[in-house]
């Protein structure tokens, strides 16, 4: 099996992971999935020379499992300190830029104790990754950005605007 098929076979156990933890309520366990999806998607870039996105999923897998004890901005900025070390030193062009982009906006949301900011910042974040997966062209890793997009988008409705639904009172007839 090529290499590129590899990175993509670890692509498709990111997407399956990511696609099951974004339904979930429970934010502990939505976070260690994801540690585990961010494992394989590191080694997926790897597969394909990507040295920082590579480097930058295998601390977001330690990230995510050190997020769900602890919600601290301090830890927040100390995880983006790492991740701008992780680019100066592996800086291959403008993937490394738009790949650190898109990891602040999901560690500012790993960090934060609200339900509703995490899953926001992670749609928003994965958004900069797809466009970072267009440009490399890896097509898992581009259907697994845009099924997590889609897939957060489904659990935020789920989780919050049905549920608001519910919660309003029945109308009155005249």
């Amino acid at each position: 099996m090529s290499e590129f098929m590899l990175s993509q076979l670890l692509a498709s156990v990111t997407l399956i992971t990511e696609c099951f933890a974004v339904q979930l309520k429970n934010q502990q366990r939505l976070l260690a999935l994801l540690s585990l999806s961010c494992f394989f998607n590191g080694l997926h870039f790897f597969l394909l020379d990507q040295p920082t996105a590579g480097f930058i999923f295998l601390f977001s897998s330690l990230r995510f499992l050190i997020s769900i004890r602890w919600k601290s901005q301090w830890l927040a900025a100390a995880s983006l300190a790492v991740s701008l070390v992780i680019v100066f030193y592996t800086y291959i062009g403008f993937l490394s830029i738009l790949g650190f982009i898109g990891t602040v906006f999901i560690t500012v949301g790993s960090f934060s104790a609200n339900d509703k900011v995490l899953r926001i910042m992670m749609i928003i974040g994965s958004g900069i990754w797809l466009c970072h997966n267009l440009i490399l062209w890896t097509p898992v890793g581009v259907a697994l950005e845009a099924i997590f997009i889609s897939s957060s988008i489904i659990g935020y409705y789920r989780h919050y605007i049905a549920n608001q639904a519910k919660k309003l009172p029945a109308p009155q007839s005249a």
